[in-house]
């Protein structure tokens, strides 16, 4: 029989070498190719999505004191006194969104009441943006009169999703069309900690400054739990994502915070900040192509890009 000592030896020494094979993955950082395996392998899962979400808004004033009244495409001069007093000044506003997502396919509706140029009045909203892979619609109305813009889709389709860019990393990350990806993101040597959660950071830095990004494990789907970009040193933004994590449907998007800053005259100044609250995520949703589709109802004002009027210009018409 062997000593007690001896068998406590051989047993720590079996240990040792079963254990560290687990500890190890969870002690190094994720590759790009596992991470974007992962992120397919979720949208695949997601497939089609319904999502309603709120949004809670507080701005600077100064974008709005910088536009021109009565909805002019024009920009008022400020001084850098102005400038800096409107940069201080904020407005807060709430606004709600209805998404389809099934990618290429979006629809998009915007509702809420948002402040006019040179915050005059808060004015109504409703704006409808969609896409099936070959043609983009957007409706709204301005002055009691629809309208609506039809064109051909454009290669990445992404400014209709507005400020939603925490949807475009929590749910659709690594999408092509839709998504933001990994092109150029280097992975970092060492792990953080967020939320509790041993995530792998990623980096890249090109023209548009440096960019972060936290990603949890792959039993966690990979999902981004942080994002943060900054600009030469002039504007910084952060994006944090938070989830519930469901039995047999992994992580959830619960809300996301973003917030973003501003140096100017050695302050560092919050400029905008958004909480998006997720009111319902439907996964696995029925679509048709019909939902993809804005109604052309009498008295809407249309222009379409896609066609040319016979006297010149782009086809502009009114709905009969």
């Amino acid at each position: 029989m062997l000593p007690r000592h001896r068998i406590s030896i051989l047993a720590l020494l079996f240990l040792g070498s079963v254990i560290p094979t687990t500890q190890a993955a969870d002690q190094q950082p994720l590759t790009t190719e596992v991470i974007n395996q992962t992120w397919k392998a979720r949208r695949e899962r997601l497939q089609a999505m319904r999502i309603e979400l709120s949004l809670d808004v507080t701005r600077s004033t100064l974008p709005y004191m910088r536009s021109a009244a009565g909805g002019d495409d024009e920009v008022v001069p400020l001084t850098e006194e102005e400038t800096l007093h409107y940069l201080n000044q904020t407005v807060n506003f709430k606004t709600h969104y209805s998404l389809i997502l099934d990618s290429p396919r979006i629809r998009c509706r915007h509702l809420g009441r948002v402040p006019s140029p040179q915050l005059e009045q808060m004015q109504d909203l409703d704006m409808t943006w969609t896409a099936d892979g070959k043609t983009d619609a957007v409706a709204y109305k301005y002055e009691g009169i629809r309208h609506m813009t039809i064109s051909k889709s454009s290669v990445h389709p992404m400014l209709p999703l507005f400020d939603l860019t925490p949807l475009r990393w929590s749910l659709l990350a690594g999408d092509p069309v839709f998504g933001f990806t990994l092109d150029q993101y280097k992975v970092c040597p060492q792990l953080e900690q967020l939320q509790g959660i041993t995530c792998t950071v990623l980096e890249k830095s090109d023209v548009h400054g440096l960019r972060r990004l936290w990603v949890a494990p792959t039993d966690r789907e990979c999902v981004v739990m942080k994002y943060t970009g900054e600009q030469s040193g002039q504007y910084h933004s952060q994006h944090d994502f938070h989830y519930v994590d469901l039995p047999n449907e992994g992580p959830k998007p619960k809300f996301w915070t973003t917030k973003t800053y501003q140096h100017k005259s050695n302050q560092k100044i919050l400029t905008y900040e958004c909480h998006i609250l997720v009111d319902s995520f439907e996964t696995r949703a029925t679509v048709e192509s019909a939902d993809f589709q804005l109604e052309l109802t009498t008295g809407t004002h249309v222009t379409d890009t896609r066609k040319r009027n016979p006297l010149g210009g782009e086809l502009i018409y009114d709905v009969k």
